[in-house]
């Protein structure tokens, strides 16, 4: 898959939150996983992610919100949505608050894999144009 990204993973479904952390590192990825928006925003606070991939279901504050907090802090976050939950509402909401991607549970290691390569591919194009 080439060099790993920094994923930051939120869900507070702790099984699904160390299956797919064990899954990502293994894959070669830096991985960090909390079980709530409101630590991913601690997170956020002290350092960038290539990727934020968070649920949308959560207690206190949501996918979205968490969307909201991430962009507002770096307009350029990758935030990717994952739900078991999915409707095309929620869809396009997420895609015109800036999500980078939508994807419904159950998801197959293969979806994930496409949605982290097109993360490495924008963080390196990013990089790229920050270069040039």
């Amino acid at each position: 898959m080439g060099r790993g990204i920094s994923i930051l993973l939120v869900d507070d479904d702790k099984a699904l939150l160390e299956i797919l952390a064990s899954l990502l590192e293994a894959e070669g990825h830096e991985v960090e996983a909390v079980p709530s928006a409101y630590a991913a925003l601690e997170r956020l606070r002290s350092r960038g992610y290539d990727l934020i991939l968070t649920d949308l279901k959560m207690r206190r504050m949501n996918g979205m919100e968490l969307l909201e907090a991430a962009r507002l802090k770096n307009p350029k976050a990758r935030v990717a949505i994952i739900t078991a939950y999915a409707t095309v509402e929620t869809a396009v909401q997420a895609m015109r608050q800036g999500a980078f991607d939508y994807l419904p549970k159950p998801f197959t290691l293969a979806d994930l894999r496409a949605l982290i390569q097109r993360a490495a591919q924008a963080r390196q194009e990013e990089a790229a144009a920050d270069a040039a």
